[in-house]
């Protein structure tokens, strides 16, 4: 261990208060940061979150400097990486086959919009609720309980989602997409968590939503569904996301977690 490093008493006493705020406070400063960038346009908001975002990454990093080794750099082998994004290479397969498998016309409705919404997805959401409370998971929890901890993130969230009701949202929809959300929420904690690298679950996370706000007629402009999908569809839908978030599931079962330790110790400069 680090002697140099600082002494964080709430995160050692008291670990689960620790990752609560880190969920807390990072999504009050990117709210903030939307709501600036909002005042100039709806773009500008997007990019605000995202900025709001990287910055709040940099004051982790500072604040657990030098004991933790920060978010980009990949602590695994490129052949390792291949097999972590597999689960994520399904996923993509599975969205964008969905009109085959439905039996509709193919819809593709890109614009500039709907890249700054994808990217505030991936850097917002991840980092609001998964980057900074996962890191604090894989260091401050004990090694018996963070698989644990990493699935009750996930469904906080898929709970997160219901908020869209608040948007407009169908009531239905928004009920399945907090399973949805839950699998995936599965998905990127893996490719976070196996990786050591916020490049997969940001770029992962982005890449998804832009592919569903251009490919989806159902979603509003706001990325938000306000209709509801066909029994067929919903089955679908459930059944892709069960499946990617079971895969990314066994890939932190007990036994592979122990790798993903491997990992975080390192960057925590634990070794």
């Amino acid at each position: 261990m680090n002697k140099r490093a600082k002494n964080h008493l709430l995160c050692e006493k008291k670990p689960y208060i620790a990752v609560v705020l880190s969920i807390i406070i990072p999504s009050a400063f990117i709210a903030v940061g939307g709501s600036l960038g909002q005042k100039i346009s709806e773009e500008g908001g997007n990019i605000g979150i995202c900025i709001a975002a990287a910055i709040m990454m940099i004051l982790f990093k500072v604040w657990f400097s030098p004991e933790f080794k920060g978010f980009v750099k990949a602590e695994t082998s490129a052949k390792d990486i291949c097999i972590i994004i597999l689960p994520f290479i399904a996923l993509l397969i599975f969205t964008l086959i969905t009109p085959l498998c439905m039996g509709v016309p193919f819809y593709f409705n890109p614009s500039f919009k709907a890249i700054t919404m994808g990217l505030s997805a991936g850097f917002g959401e991840e980092t609001m609720f998964r980057l900074l409370a996962l890191a604090l998971i894989m260091r401050y929890v004990k090694r018996s309980k963070r698989l644990v901890a990493v699935i009750l993130l996930s469904v906080i969230f898929g709970l997160m989602h219901l908020g869209n009701i608040l948007e407009g949202a169908d009531m239905l929809m928004s009920l399945i997409q907090v399973i949805h959300a839950t699998f995936l929420g599965l998905l990127f904690s893996e490719l976070f968590l196996m990786t050591g690298s916020v490049i997969f679950p940001i770029f992962a996370h982005g890449l998804f939503d832009y592919i569903c706000f251009v490919t989806d007629p159902y979603l509003s402009a706001e990325g938000i569904l306000t209709q509801q999908y066909n029994t067929g569809r919903l089955v679908y839908d459930i059944i892709v996301a069960a499946i990617i978030g079971i895969f990314a599931l066994y890939l932190l079962s007990k036994n592979k977690m122990a790798k993903a330790g491997e990992i975080w110790d390192k960057k925590w400069n634990q070794v």
